[in-house]
């Protein structure tokens, strides 16, 4: 596995500066503003960038600013820094880490080779990772066992399963207007995904079924249906089902001011037996 340099540019000194892969290199209050800007957190809550399972990833435990990820086209040389304009990268953004709740984390980015700016408040920091290249793997010959992928299969012609084209371009603003005409949408698609917005570890989904009864929905296939409405609106081909909750958390389409909502309201139709009503209309089955 080879291990790439990240590096973070150094205003006061000039220059770029390597991260250490054995340490958390903390976005804090220092580093963007040299300790002026208030309104931006000390470590550990802030937003950091770390080296973890043989890759770089960007993670957050801001619980006011945003943190916004864009490319920078074209790297930057070594003794050069790249633009600094909070507004731009914030517009241009590829990926965007939410608000996190208190005392958890949002779910990281992993970091690809190239140039970034990373802008959070006011601040923007440039980096790039460069990666060492790879020595050239010796051909497969035939009859040779084709490679597993993270689920344990392998396709007849050796591709990976899994992973397809890239989002669509507008798939952001799709999933964020059809959310603002949905609430119902909204809401149970937070209540569904409710461990992964706490950035609890290991999240797991929450049942369909539960999530049915506890929002009133109209039947057991209603979550079902709007992931895949959802993946839709994403992306161009079937098959990305646990891309979902990523896409959602890291674009800011899914936050804990939508869990508490669904939350509420759970805890509101429980209070008024809404919920028990539901889980009796659910079990019901007419007579053949």
């Amino acid at each position: 596995m080879v291990m790439g340099q990240l590096s973070i540019w150094s205003s006061g000194g000039g220059e770029w500066v390597n991260c250490p892969p054995d340490e958390i290199t903390w976005l804090d209050r220092g580093l963007l503003s040299g300790n002026q800007d208030l309104t931006l957190h000390r470590a550990p809550r802030c937003a950091g960038l770390r080296h973890v399972h043989h890759r770089w990833e960007l993670f957050s435990r801001d619980t006011t600013h945003r943190v916004y990820l864009a490319t920078y086209p074209d790297a930057a040389p070594h003794d050069a820094e790249p633009p600094h304009d909070a507004e731009d990268v914030q517009r241009v953004a590829r990926r965007i880490l939410p608000v996190a709740p208190a005392h958890y984390e949002t779910l990281p980015v992993e970091l690809e080779e190239g140039a970034w700016l990373v802008s959070i408040g006011r601040w923007v920091l440039p980096l790039r990772l460069d990666v060492p290249a790879r020595r050239a793997e010796p051909a497969a010959r035939p009859g040779d066992r084709q490679p597993a992928t993270q689920d344990g299969k392998v396709l007849a012609n050796g591709s990976p399963t899994g992973h397809g084209s890239p989002p669509r371009e507008d798939a952001v603003a799709h999933v964020r207007g059809y959310f603002e005409r949905n609430a119902t949408a909204r809401m149970a698609m937070a209540y569904y995904y409710q461990e992964f917005i706490l950035g609890l570890a290991a999240p797991q989904a929450v049942p369909m079924m539960d999530v049915v009864i506890a929002l009133d929905l109209s039947g057991e296939g209603a979550v079902s249906d709007y992931k895949k409405l959802l993946q839709g609106f994403i992306w161009k081909e079937r098959g990305h089902s646990r891309d979902l909750a990523e896409f959602l958390l890291s674009n800011g389409l899914l936050t804990q001011a939508d869990l508490d909502l669904a939350r509420k309201l759970a805890i509101d139709h429980q209070r008024s037996g809404q919920s028990e009503m539901a889980k009796q209309r659910l079990q019901y089955r007419p007579k053949k």
